[in-house]
Formats: C-alpha cells, structure tokens, sequence
C-alpha cells in the first residue's frame, strides 16, 4: 500500500515533517481541512498513496451481520434499508472484519460520512495524477497498531494528542469514543471511565494487571503525561502495554492493504487507466457520438432526462425517509432498553423517554444518550434533514424537563450538522 500522506482527526491535521509528523489545528468549518488535505495529498511523492480519515462527521456503528464479504455485506436488504449509505458512490464508508458474537452470531463495525468530503481528496488527487488507494478511519488505523504491538490480552488503544482524544475498544463488543479541543476535568473523567476506570481502581497494585483485564496500547503525540493529566493513574494500573507515537500511526495506515474491507475510498468508482494512444482513440470516439447525439436531440430525450432526474430526487428522498425510520427505531430501542440508575422509579425513566422521544424532530437524528444517576443527561444527534430548527429543540427539551446547563451545555455545529446537549433532567428526583 502507498504511504501515508496526511491525517485528519476531529479538527486537527497532521502533515509529514521530515522523519516526524507536525500537528497543524485548523479552524471550523471542515471545508478547509479538506482543502489543505486536497494540498497536501497532491504534493505526496508517491503516485498511489493512503489517508487516516476520521473528521467530526465520521460515524460509526455497530451492526449485526452475517460472515460475509464488502461486497454481499452491501447487498443484504436490511443493511441497504437502514444504512442506504452503502449505496452511495460519493460518500466514504467502510467495515470491520465481522467477529463472532454470544449465540454463534457475527457483528461489524460500520464507519461511514453523513456528508460527502472524501470524495473532494480522491477527486483533487486524480486531477493531479494521484491516487487514494485507500483512506482509514482513526479507528481502523488503531486497531491494527494494537494487533501489531499489543500483547494477546491487549483489547483497546488510546489515541492522546494535543487536540484530539479517543478510545477504540476492539474485539466482539467494539465501540470508538472520541473528543475534539481542549478537554474538562468531566471530560477526563469520562475518558477514565471508557477506558476501564473500575478495573484501574481495582488493580492489585502498581505495575500488576489483575487477571482477565485487558491491555491497552498508547498513540500519543509527544509526552502521554504532557497531554493527559491520568497518565500515572492508567500507567500505575499494569495494563499499558506499548506507547507508540504518531510516526507509527501513520506506518501502520501505509502498509494496510486497499482490499481491507474497512477501505472508505473502496466505495468510489475506480478510474480506469488507459495508455495514451487508447486514451486518444477513446477520445475521438466519444467526440464523435457526441456530436451524433447533440443532432438527434428530441423530445423524447429531454423526456428520459426528466424521468432520470426525477429517479434521482425519489432515490434522495428514500434515503431520508430510511434516516427518519433509523431515527424512529432508536428512539424506540432506548425506551425499551434505556437503563435506570439506582434510586430511580422505572416510571420517570419511561416519561422522560417518551418525552425525549416527542422532543425530537424528524429532521434529527439521535446519535447518543447517557441518563447518569442524579439526573444528569447528555446526547448527541445530527440534523439529517433540512429545516432543522434549533430553538424550537431547544424550547421542545426544556419543555419536557431536559435543561441544558450552561456554557457548553448547548453545543450545535451548523457546518457539521452536529448537536451536543449536557444537563439535568428535571423529572430525576435524588
């Protein structure tokens, strides 16, 4: 596989420097991150080259699945209905090696783009001679450095860089947590808690791993104790494994080969290549059909037109409507399977989801939700639609008891599409 040639994790870019990689932190909106990944993917001197694609809008879920191929795996009816991105040809999307599961069952990890973006470097690349043979999410990426460098109990990577934070649990049960920009002590604590911060409590003892727990393997840029304040705490637990740095993130991204199939550039129409005097030939065939067809313009022509472009607007309005049913579904999947914390009565959990579930509009769609004991909420979601209204959520929530607090308690992100609500649910009774 071509080497690596940039890599673009939440907001932040990192750019080959010599030996090394620098961090360049670019500015909202995305679009210029793409375009100085555009630069930077045409400067490489490799024709055929590999990208680390994971920008705020990257999703990535996870999907019961037969063992099966790509290919059959974007063919299953159910896939193609609740994930019609596997349809598309101009958004990146790609998936895991299905693992087994309890009950002889498989499942994967789809990573995909709810917008195009990618598409822009492969396009920008093309136009220069280049190519993106293959781009892989951060949590691709991570995973094949754990299985290069962790030990046989290693389970999760830990990605700690100066504006970007994640953790990737591998295995059956595989999950990517991630935060952009400067992080809170809550967010610490979070972290701590993705990573396992009962069983570092539960450790034996400085520098022993109790038995069963699994290891984790370390990218960081820099110093892990300069970027993150637990590093003696994680260190103390026994389970770090390896700490590798953004240079081997980046070799690990290279030699990955392009039929992997969690490739999101695998889902772009591949040009053909053809030699010159082929090339030529083509050329003045085209041209001349071309000139034919421009003669032989009739009704009947603008009528096929008419009817291709209105196949279209119905093929975009289906995917909307599968979004919208998405949306349905896990609104009703978390009233069945909402946990309740400790203290609570079954019946305020169940009005707060309902509430929550009228709450939200169908032009959202709900990617998160924690209910914490005493009544703390956060949830995330993504405008999937157009005519998303942002204070009409807003007064919806305050409405039915869910109180943004203050500061960041109210994060929405018009270029991304992307909402992220924190606070206190006033029907939680302490």
């Amino acid at each position: 596989m071509g080497a690596c040639a940039a890599m673009l994790m939440g907001r932040d870019l990192w750019a080959p420097a010599g030996e090394g990689w620098r961090r360049e932190a670019l500015p909202l909106p995305d679009s210029g991150a793409l375009q100085r990944m555009c630069e930077l993917a045409r400067n490489a001197s490799t024709r055929e080259l590999s990208v680390v694609y994971e920008p705020d809008s990257l999703s990535h879920q996870a999907v019961e699945t037969p063992k099966v191929r790509r290919q059959v795996f974007a063919s299953l009816a159910r896939v193609r209905s609740e994930h019609p991105v596997v349809a598309s040809e101009d958004i990146g999307w790609g998936i895991e090696p299905p693992e087994p599961g309890p009950g002889g069952s498989y499942s994967t990890q789809i990573h995909s783009e709810f917008a195009p973006g990618l598409v822009e470097v492969a396009s920008a690349c093309e136009r220069s001679g280049r190519r993106v043979a293959a781009a892989w999410s951060a949590y691709t990426v991570a995973s094949e450095c754990l299985r290069l460098r962790g030990g046989p109990r290693a389970g999760a990577a830990l990605i700690l860089a100066g504006g970007y934070v994640a953790v990737a649990a591998c295995g059956a049960k595989r999950s990517y947590t991630s935060w952009n920009g400067p992080m809170t002590e809550k967010d610490w604590r979070a972290f701590l808690a993705v990573a396992g911060e009962t069983e570092i409590r539960q450790s034996h003892g400085p520098g022993q791993a109790g038995p069963g727990r699994r290891g984790i393997v370390v990218i960081a840029e820099g110093e892990p104790q300069q970027i993150c304040p637990c590093w003696e705490e994680l260190r103390a637990s026994g389970r770090i494994e390896a700490v590798l740095g953004m240079e081997e993130l980046a070799a690990a991204a290279g030699r990955m080969p392009a039929g992997h199939p969690a490739n999101l550039a695998a889902s772009f129409p591949r040009r053909l290549d053809l030699d010159r005097g082929l090339a030529a030939g083509a050329l003045a065939f085209l041209l001349a059909a071309a000139l034919l067809a421009s003669l032989a313009v009739s009704d009947e022509g603008r009528m096929r037109r008419g009817m291709e472009a209105s196949r279209a607007r119905a093929d975009g309005l289906e995917a909307r409507l599968g979004a919208l049913e998405s949306n349905k579904r896990a609104m009703e999947r978390l009233r069945r399977e909402a946990p309740e914390p400790a203290g609570r009565a079954l019946p305020s959990m169940h009005e707060a989801l309902v509430a929550l579930a009228a709450a939200i509009p169908e032009t959202l769609t709900l990617t998160s939700l924690a209910l914490r004991p005493g009544g703390e909420f956060e949830l995330g979601a993504i405008a999937v639609a157009p005519g998303f209204d942002p204070d009409g959520t807003r007064q919806a929530l305050l409405a039915c008891g869910f109180r943004p607090s203050g500061g960041d308690g109210w994060s929405y992100d018009p270029a991304a599409g992307r909402l992220r609500v924190r606070g206190r649910f006033g029907g939680v009774h302490e």
